[in-house]
């Protein structure tokens, strides 16, 4: 086994991610009054977040792929 493991996000992060989802929905409730509104800010953070979930899990794939090679230099 490696020492590696799935990128996670920081603390600060996330938080900042909340707070801004938060302030999504308080403006699509209290000010438009649609609820709706809040899916698309929503999705474009699931899908910007899965995006670069699989650039990680690439790199990672690759640099394994890289020191594989190299061992097999040796």
């Amino acid at each position: 086994m490696t020492g590696w493991s799935p990128p996670t996000l920081s603390r600060e992060q996330r938080a900042g991610i909340i707070v801004g989802l938060l302030a999504v929905v308080a403006y699509s409730v209290l000010i438009v009054g649609q609820l709706l509104l809040v899916l698309f800010p929503a999705a474009v953070v699931v899908v910007v977040y899965l995006i670069w979930r699989f650039v990680r899990a690439v790199e990672a794939i690759a640099d394994a792929q890289q020191r594989r090679a190299a061992d097999s230099d040796e």
